[in-house]
């Protein structure tokens, strides 16, 4: 019995056949459509890839505000309201259910990965932006339809414009997308620097961020404590809201480790008010990592 989980990201898409253990057996990937009008098309060519006997259904998880099965709207993505579950459902013949992807991740992390044996988790993924989802007592928690778009949490209402159109969201700060825009930077005003070696003419990206950094390089350390310290800001904030047993960080930039997780900790902790007088709220690295949101997309289509 194996679930199938579809991951639709803010670059790409990812698909798994996943056992009820949580084992990704086998996956494939492709670059995501701009749009809404090419993206069944696209999800139809990818399961086609992985669907077979042993599949019992089908979870399919997408960034942005999800109500029911239907795709809402999403910053990285053109067009709104697209029913993702009936076209696949009607095509492949299994149950089929789709949600937000952090919800998903979620439900992986909070059931059976780092936050396992708490009540209540709390889930971030840093790719693209920034998605998060609140499990507690293994439901997710979805308040009237789209709770936990973490990532459009205003922190600096004079700060930069996002891509959901407001200024000075928190994704703006500590995300993928950020870290891109600081290797940008960084390799225009130090071309001969570690990050334009690792570049090596190609765009830079936040992953060469992130390993000249854990190669020892200084500026690169500075910027990646520097968004790991807008990250404990966020957290700082929802810690203060809503008090969870454990704060999990998974996502493609989340592969850093405790470059970003060490001063987001110590960051967390001097923004947290009564911090030190709180349980502590360990913050702790998906145990799923990066495949988290496609993990909890197939446990989803498992228990459809």
């Amino acid at each position: 019995m194996l679930g199938l989980g579809v991951d639709i990201g803010g670059t790409k898409l990812s698909a798994g056949l996943v056992t009820p253990a949580g084992a990704v057996e086998r996956r494939v990937a492709m670059p995501r459509s701009r749009t809404t009008d090419g993206l069944i098309d696209q999800l139809f060519e990818l399961i086609d890839k992985l669907f077979g006997d042993g599949v019992v259904g089908i979870g399919v998880g997408i960034a942005g505000l999800v109500s029911g099965d239907r795709f809402v709207w999403g910053p990285n993505m053109v067009g709104e309201k697209l029913d993702l579950a009936a076209p696949v459902r009607e095509h492949f013949g299994v149950p089929v259910i789709v949600d937000n992807d952090a919800n998903l991740a979620a439900l992986a992390e909070a059931t059976i990965g780092a936050g396992r044996g708490h009540r209540s988790t709390l889930m971030l993924t840093l790719g693209t932006g920034i998605g998060g989802g609140f499990v507690v007592d293994g439901e997710v928690w979805r308040g009237r339809d789209f709770a936990f778009e973490v990532g459009h949490m205003i922190i600096d209402v004079g700060g930069p414009r996002c891509t959901c159109g407001q200024s000075g969201c928190w994704e703006v700060f500590a995300s993928g997308r950020r870290l891109d825009q600081m290797a940008r930077d960084q390799v225009a005003e130090h071309p001969s620097g570690a990050i334009a070696r690792l570049a090596a003419g190609a765009e830079p990206r936040g992953s060469h961020v992130t390993r000249a950094a854990a190669a020892g390089d200084g500026p690169a350390i500075a910027l990646c404590e520097e968004v790991g310290t807008w990250l404990g800001i966020g957290i700082a904030n929802l810690v203060a809201i809503l008090d969870p047993e454990v704060v999990v960080v998974g996502g493609g930039v989340s592969e850093a480790g405790d470059l970003l997780l060490r001063p987001a900790r110590t960051s967390c902790v001097a923004h947290l008010e009564g911090a030190d007088l709180r349980l502590p709220t360990p913050i702790l690295p998906a145990a799923f990592g990066e495949d988290a949101g496609l993990v909890g997309a197939a446990l989803a289509g498992l228990d459809v």
